[in-house]
């Protein structure tokens, strides 16, 4: 899928993933996140979406039950 996607449209749908996954973001950040994931030549290879839930990995701390 990636390898038919521009830069453009590779981090138009990453920032849009980044929205979605990532509600504390700035709006005006989404952009440049995504751009910086682009950069990345690993992520870069996977599709947007899968390449921000990669990379927002590492910072999701799991809730804990309620009980």
């Amino acid at each position: 899928m990636t390898q038919h996607l521009t830069q453009l449209e590779w981090v138009s749908i990453a920032a849009h993933r980044l929205n979605y996954r990532w509600r504390s973001i700035n709006p005006g950040q989404l952009d440049e996140v995504a751009a910086e994931l682009w950069r990345d030549e690993h992520l870069r290879g996977l599709n947007p979406e899968r390449a921000v839930d990669t990379w927002l990995t590492p910072i999701i701390v799991p809730e804990k039950p309620e009980h």
